[in-house]
């Protein structure tokens, strides 16, 4: 009998399926056989990567029976009747509800495993975990995470630091806490993209993909640098839902400069996976300016197809992608003219950017596939 793989993860949408929150399990049982189901409410009209990149990962939806306390009264019922049955139960986050639902399932099923995905940024593992602001609460959610450490199989971090801060934060956590960092489906990759651009085929693009012009992606910064730069010959392609505010500046400043019309282009949403990594195939350069990222997966899928990648400081796993910054470089997310230096600085070494092509690919491949990612995962929770 397969092994069963359980995800709780309630809020989870169709894009979940891509992220950590549907990939692990979808290698698990693409690679290793495992019955991978996540448990969610029907939070999207359609789950289409069912179909594509999570095509080995089932769907198993509860309805929304409201709360006891903090917790989901679907999800307290749902390990009621189906904990027996679970092999191995996967929760997200250091939460007071990661908490008691890993304490329920520990109760109902004694022979079960647990392991937790923390997906944190280094600095807040510097912080106290505040559970509650009542001193009451904190001190009753602190005496039960004791206990939670102690019933937990394997609790993951995504970089070599945060994984160093999580042991050196909860020691009891010395022999429990692993790395699993997050990664691309290599078998979708290879199948829609045998092989990768070459240089020669490769344009002149800065590429960025995100929530274009929202206030915790920092846009603005990547958007004036560029314009201050004045690159020749040079575009910047932004991909992602465009808030109108951001939408607003860029047609002010067409107004006031069209030339700029040829050398930016707002593409708005692509849902189509193999369109938006045609994108990343076709640039050189990738970008993100956000002030925080606890991993930055597309980094990840930037360097699969070769870009050359910049960053901010407050990047948790920048320095791990890109090993110790060989295959990128950062500044500070309030340094728009570092970013502008940077920009000319990259843009007029087309060696650079031809040698890290191959070089940032197979730091993928070797480092960042999820059938890779998971190996320490499948060693702990075969551990006897």
């Amino acid at each position: 009998m397969k092994p069963k793989f359980t995800i709780i993860f309630p809020v989870a949408q169709n894009v979940h399926l891509i992220k950590d929150v549907g990939q692990i399990a979808n290698a698990l049982a693409e690679h290793h056989g495992f019955d991978s189901t996540l448990v969610c409410y029907k939070n999207s009209e359609e789950y289409t990567h069912l179909k594509t990149e999570a095509n080995h990962l089932k769907l198993d939806f509860i309805s929304p029976k409201g709360k006891f306390l903090f917790l989901e009264k679907a999800v307290l019922k749902y390990l009621q009747r189906n904990a027996k049955q679970i092999d191995v139960l996967h929760l997200f986050h250091l939460t007071k509800e990661t908490i008691y639902y890993a304490l329920y399932f520990a109760l109902l099923n004694k022979k079960g495993k647990i392991y937790v995905k923390m997906d944190v940024y280094n600095e807040t593992l510097k912080q106290d975990v505040i559970y509650s602001k009542k001193p009451i609460f904190q001190w009753t959610h602190k005496k039960a995470e004791k206990l939670f450490f102690k019933k937990i199989t394997v609790i993951s971090a995504e970089n070599p630091t945060s994984l160093t801060l999580l042991k050196q934060k909860f020691p009891i956590l010395q022999h429990k806490a692993i790395l699993v960092t997050n990664a691309v489906n290599s078998s979708f990759l290879k199948t829609n993209f045998p092989s990768i651009n070459s240089f020669e085929e490769k344009e002149n693009i800065i590429l960025s993909v995100g929530r274009i012009g929202a206030a915790d992606k920092n846009y603005e910064m990547l958007f004036n640098a560029f314009v201050l730069a004045k690159l020749t010959g040079w575009k910047l392609i932004l991909v992602g839902p465009i808030e109108a505010a951001f939408q607003e500046k860029v047609n002010q400043l067409f107004i006031e400069n069209p030339t700029l019309k040829t050398q930016i282009e707002l593409v708005g949403n692509v849902e189509d996976r193999i369109s938006l990594y045609n994108y990343y195939n076709r640039s050189k350069l990738f970008c993100l300016s956000s002030p925080q990222e606890s991993f930055g997966i597309a980094f990840v899928e930037a360097m699969y197809f070769g870009n050359y990648i910049l960053g901010t400081t407050g990047m948790s796993s920048f320095e791990y992608i890109t090993d110790n910054f060989k295959h990128g470089k950062w500044v500070n997310p309030e340094e728009t003219n570092k970013l502008t230096e940077l920009l000319r600085e990259i843009t007029t070494n087309q060696l650079l950017i031809e040698n890290n092509r191959l070089q940032a690919h197979h730091r993928v491949v070797d480092y960042f596939c999820w059938e890779k990612a998971i190996n320490s995962l499948l060693e702990r929770i075969y551990k006897k």
